[in-house]
């Protein structure tokens, strides 16, 4: 998660020298000027079709009903004009298939300039039930935040997404989901459904790629995660990297904020050389302060190796000074352990030669001079793990953690499991050390 921590400080930073920026607010400030402007589509576009906004003095709602209004939407966001459309809400009137789209992602992040935060949408979008379906995007160039919405600040809620296809191949591409790219915001009441397939290097995730925030209530059912890229840990180190990380039917990689009430049914797919952070729920759920009442039902195959490897996530946990050494990072935790809590999953490994597996929980991650520890209260597993080394029916590694109570299930290479935890003797660490964990 190095570039993803890098870039959610970098945009914290921006944020807090501005008023209007959100950063999730449940709700959002009312924008007294009034909307009287219509965005319009792009050039390119021959029949002249408009977003259609009401007055501030009506609702200050702005109304999308077709794939024209919403692409126009779109690039409206992107291209900074907007402001992120901070301080107003966005509802879909109807379903909306974008078959015959060129997509453009919601929102973007400014590579160049990361205190650009105009470009990144600020709002709420509120789908009132309806579905997008039938979106197609492909990108083969570095970009940050890439799905429905590209880069969310604000609300997303109450939203089907139906036969979402996102592919991002290059390699210096990160936070990739069928919903959102990257949630620095709320996300709830989502739901991705049909055939669904999201393939990227870096934070690959079902309803978001990378989020730092607040995620509940969402569902995720018939789709496949890719996870894309290899590594080589020949050194003997394995060590959190930017390549081939954290891919989850959720979120894939997330780093701070909370999680409840999710439910996923799936694949996650390595296909390179010793991936790390594969999890049903989610890749990582690194600096999480509680996940609880979530559910998986997931297969997980990865054939060339792989570490941090869990039926519910790959690895998680609060860190014990997570106030005070991180803080310089953007990033507070309340909770330590990190609290597992009434979560059940059914999972299927196929992980040849993979380390810091686990039937619930892979691992937890060391970082600023210890590894991060979670508490796991009743949960559930039922596990069937092939080709794993040493893994654990609960969690592969569990330093300074504690499993109160979960009910494990789970089979290695067709023979009852017993251990609840595995028995590596390797740390499981990240790139983003201080100098005490060189």
């Amino acid at each position: 998660m190095k570039k993803l921590l890098a870039m959610t400080l970098a945009l914290t930073m921006a944020l807090s020298i501005c008023a209007c920026g959100q950063q999730g607010s449940a709700e959002p400030e009312t924008n007294s000027a009034p909307q009287t402007e219509a965005v319009s589509t792009a050039a390119e576009t021959s029949a002249e079709t408009t977003v259609s906004e009401s007055t501030a003095e009506e609702s200050d709602c702005i109304e999308i009903d077709s794939p024209e209004e919403l692409v126009s939407f779109a690039k409206s966001v992107s291209d900074g004009s907007k402001g992120g459309y901070a301080g107003q809400t966005v509802v879909l009137t109807a379903d909306i298939d974008c078959s015959d789209v060129e997509w453009t992602p919601i929102g973007t992040m400014d590579l160049e300039d990361m205190s650009n935060y105009s470009c990144m949408f600020q709002g709420v979008f509120d789908g009132q039930g309806h579905t997008i379906s039938n979106v197609t995007f492909d990108s083969d160039y570095p970009i940050c935040g890439a799905g429905i919405i590209g880069m969310n600040l604000g609300e997303v809620k109450n939203l089907t997404a139906k036969n979402i296809q996102i592919h991002c191949t290059d390699t210096y591409s990160m936070a990739v989901g069928g919903v959102v790219g990257y949630n620095m915001g709320e996300i709830h009441d989502v739901k991705l459904t049909g055939a669904n397939e999201i393939a990227a290097v870096n934070a690959i995730g079902g309803i978001t790629g990378g989020s730092t925030k607040h995620v509940h209530d969402c569902e995720v059912d018939g789709t496949t995660i890719r996870v894309l890229g290899d590594n080589d840990f020949s050194d003997g180190r394995i060590i959190q990297c930017d390549v081939a990380e954290c891919g989850g039917l959720i979120i894939g990689g997330s780093f701070g904020g909370t999680m409840e009430n999710c439910k996923a049914k799936g694949k996650i797919i390595a296909e390179g050389n010793e991936p790390v952070g594969l999890g049903g729920i989610a890749g990582c759920l690194e600096m999480m302060d509680s996940v609880t009442d979530c559910t998986a039902d997931v297969e997980i195959i990865s054939e060339k190796g792989g570490h941090a490897i869990g039926g519910l996530c790959g690895y998680s946990g609060t860190h014990s000074v997570g106030d005070i050494a991180l803080a310089t990072e953007g990033v507070q935790t309340h909770e330590y352990p990190g609290i597992i809590k009434n979560c059940h999953v059914t999972v299927k490994m196929n992980v040849q030669g993979a380390t810091h597996v686990g039937g619930l929980i892979g691992t937890g991650l060391y970082y600023y001079g210890e590894e991060t520890a979670f508490k796991i209260i009743d949960c559930s597993v039922k596990a069937e793990i092939n080709g794993a080394v040493t893994p654990g029916a609960v969690a592969g590694r569990a330093e300074h953690s504690v499993i109160e109570s979960c009910n494990a299930e789970v089979t290695l290479d067709g023979a009852e499991l017993t251990d609840e935890i595995g028995k590596t003797n390797t740390m499981y660490e990240s790139s983003d050390q201080s100098e005490d964990a060189e």
